[in-house]
């Protein structure tokens, strides 16, 4: 792996110039070191009567879209299609908190759920904070945040790490969501920090936005004829993870995403260390601008 991190980050830094500056890298902090406005929080499930060695583990990501709508709609969603309804593990990207409320809305979106879940702020908007979430059937622990390097006129992005325990084994899973205007190399370069040294075997999942545009200083989309050819970075990051021994097992299943009549494959769950058993996009849940995504896996003895 070292020498793997090595050649990472001599391309990283080769491919990164003359593109918009992104702040330094940030390390992985335990949530007890973060206080103030931006401390997250966690909960547990009402019930404890969890399949101790379950056959697979399914693992679906869904970017609710700005807080989304309310969590009962979500849950009712979910609880109606088949195989969301299934889902052991859930990553939340756009969740949203409010000073006014006694918890985060995805508490709310939990209790339906009956999950265990950790709520990490990325920062904070006019009316409260707008982050990425976690939520579990299975035993979460050992939370950890990382503040995404910062692009030049961008929001904070951050990524929220925790243990699954699943049948004596331990799966570390990672919820993250990066910035849309962004061109290849910095896209790779703010997510590189995130994955580079999590253990064998892992999952990460969310909003990776990568969307089929190259960008002009990073605020306009280059189309049509100012457009570079083969600019569509979903396959360039699937090859990035790649290196780094990460499957996609939803990359062949089409899109994710469609905003402003364009169809894009944003969304993505990343596993390694597990066997991969299927995947899916579930299109008919309409409730945000992306569509659920998820992925099967079975712990396999390291």
């Amino acid at each position: 792996m070292d020498l793997v991190k090595h050649t990472i980050s001599v391309a990283l830094l080769a491919f990164a110039s003359g593109c918009i500056n992104l702040g330094a890298d940030a390390a992985w902090t335990p949530i007890t070191q973060i206080t103030g406005d931006l401390a997250p929080q966690t909960g547990a499930a009402a019930t404890t009567a969890l399949i101790a060695s379950p056959d697979t583990v399914r693992i679906v990501t869904y970017n609710i879209r700005d807080g989304g709508v309310a969590p009962a709609e979500i849950a009712a969603a979910f609880a109606a299609n088949p195989n969301l309804a299934r889902a052991d593990v859930v990553f939340i990207q756009e969740a949203e908190a409010f000073p006014e409320e006694v918890a985060p809305r995805i508490a709310t979106l939990a209790a339906v759920l009956d999950t265990s879940w950790i709520y990490a702020p990325a920062r904070a908007e006019k009316t409260g904070t707008l982050g990425d979430a976690i939520l579990s059937r299975y035993p979460i622990d050992n939370f950890e945040v990382i503040d995404l390097p910062l692009a030049t006129l961008k929001r904070q992005r951050i990524a929220v790490g925790a243990d699954l325990h699943v049948g004596g084994q331990i799966l570390r899973v990672v919820s993250t969501q990066l910035d849309t205007s962004l061109n290849i190399s910095n896209r790779v370069r703010q997510l590189h920090p995130v994955v580079i040294d999590l253990p064998t075997a892992a999952l990460v999942g969310g909003d990776f936005n990568t969307n089929p545009f190259a960008w002009q200083d990073g605020i306009i989309p280059l189309v049509g004829a100012e457009a570079i050819a083969n600019t569509d970075q979903a396959p360039m990051i699937d090859n990035y993870m790649s290196g780094l021994g990460f499957a996609n097992p939803t990359a062949g299943r089409g899109n994710t995403e469609v905003r402003y009549g364009i169809s894009s494959r944003l969304d993505a769950v990343y596993a390694r260390g597990v066997e991969i058993v299927g995947g899916g996009v579930e299109r008919n849940v309409l409730l945000s601008d992306h569509y659920p995504t998820w992925i099967d896996v079975r712990l396999v003895a390291l």
